[in-house]
């Protein structure tokens, strides 16, 4: 379950955090808002999704689980929140992401999906155009064989360090960024098997 305080602290990691930025862009990481009021949900309520408009939500069986995360990431120890993506590019007809924490470090995964292969294609092209100009942007290889396109990149400023990848698979647009680790070749390369997995089983 996502308890609501969880979700408050996710929210206040990003809304505060312009090193984000390639996060929001890649893999939507951030949610809006931040958590002003006491949330009185009750507990059967606090079991719902968090969702920031009436989109579309993808089931969260096509999104890799927990399990496959920590078989890259074995720190990570929990899912923390699962939402609409609300900072996809484009106008996706339904989306989902997932946030998993541990140690003080961040996987999230998305997944986006547009009406038309050509309507992902032309936002996947948007978010690589985003990425390019955000300071502190740093080009990575894109993974080999996974959809139909992929780019990577890394921001670091001060000490804080994200990796994203995006993929493009059909109608699909699947991002998975990382948050707290170094851009080291190892944590790439993890990133990147985990992306693999991400687009496999979301294209199933």
């Amino acid at each position: 379950m996502v308890h609501p305080t969880e979700r408050c602290r996710v929210r206040r990691v990003g809304s505060g955090a312009p090193l984000a930025i390639l996060a929001i862009i890649l893999a939507g990481v951030l949610f809006a808002g931040g958590c002003g009021q006491q949330d009185t949900q009750s507990d059967a309520e606090s079991q719902q999704d968090a969702t920031t408009s009436e989109a579309i939500l993808l089931p969260q069986e096509i999104l890799v689980g927990l399990d496959v995360v920590q078989t890259y990431f074995p720190e990570i120890e929990q899912q923390t929140a699962t939402s609409e993506n609300s900072t996809a590019s484009g106008t996706p007809d339904a989306t989902r992401m997932v946030i998993y924490e541990g140690g003080g470090r961040r996987v999230t995964v998305s997944v986006d999906r547009y009406p038309s292969v050509d309507a992902a294609a032309t936002a996947f092209e948007q978010a690589i155009d985003n990425s390019e100009v955000v300071p502190g942007f740093v080009a990575l290889p894109a993974p080999a064989d996974v959809g139909d396109k992929a780019f990577a990149g890394s921001v670091t400023q001060g000490e804080d360090t994200h990796i994203g990848y995006g993929a493009l698979a059909g109608e699909y647009v699947i991002g998975v960024t990382s948050a707290g680790y170094p851009a080291t070749t190892e944590n790439v390369e993890k990133l990147a098997g985990l992306t693999r997995d991400a687009v496999e089983k979301a294209t199933a």
